[in-house]
């Protein structure tokens, strides 16, 4: 089904995009005031504060897939699916932005000249990105009519807490340099699968009942 413009925004309206943005800029005032200090970080220390800017990034997407305008979505002449897809791949792209500007800015952290690598730590955001949104979907659907925000964010720092606390052989919040950063990848990218795994699950049992509500009133 072709999706015309005035369905696009109109989906973007319906959307909580506010606690987005406003976590975003927050994300980035973590690296940016101790950069603004001159705070110069080992590797270690600039890897904690890039995932802490992460997290606190995620603290405001998980409301992505709320609705807070739910009896304007059901009438739109697109599924609940599509919906959920839409609102999904529009907030990607501001999500995305402000990863990649937190990722800049995580080598004027460091102290020494030596280069900070990255492009290992890219998929971390979207691995925990997919499984807030899953147990957002869940929640949505079963306990909060619809607003899922408020249980994914405490999955998220739940989430990210038990990450961190994992030992040496199973970690998933290291440095890059460390021995275990390699191993440490593979982990992130299987995280990355399956939440896309539960996240895809989660939306279809999120948005069936609703669809067949819809199929219900126009009989």
């Amino acid at each position: 089904m072709r999706v015309s413009s005035d369905l696009i925004v109109t989906v973007l309206r319906s959307t909580r995009v506010a606690p987005m943005f406003c976590s975003g800029a927050l994300g980035l005032l973590v690296l940016l005031v101790p950069i603004a200090l001159g705070a110069g970080f080992n590797f270690l220390d600039a890897t904690l504060a890039l995932h802490l800017a992460m997290v606190v990034l995620l603290s405001g997407t998980v409301f992505v897939l709320d609705d807070p305008a739910r009896s304007l979505i059901e009438v739109l002449p697109i599924s609940a699916r599509t919906t959920a897809a839409l609102r999904m791949a529009l907030a990607l792209i501001p999500i995305s932005i402000f990863w990649a500007l937190i990722l800049g800015l995580a080598p004027y952290t460091v102290a020494s000249g030596a280069a900070y690598p990255r492009a290992g730590l890219i998929i971390e955001l979207y691995a925990l990105l997919a499984w807030s949104w899953a147990a957002g979907a869940v929640a949505a659907e079963r306990w909060t009519a619809g607003a899922g925000g408020p249980v994914a964010a405490p999955f998220l720092l739940v989430l990210a807490v038990a990450l961190a606390l994992l030992p040496g052989r199973l970690a998933f919040f290291v440095a890059p340099g460390a021995p275990e950063y390699s191993a440490s990848r593979t982990r992130w990218l299987v995280l990355l699968l399956t939440g896309l795994i539960a996240l895809a699950a989660a939306n279809a049992s999120h948005i069936l009942p609703r669809a067949s509500g819809l199929r219900s009133r126009s009989h």
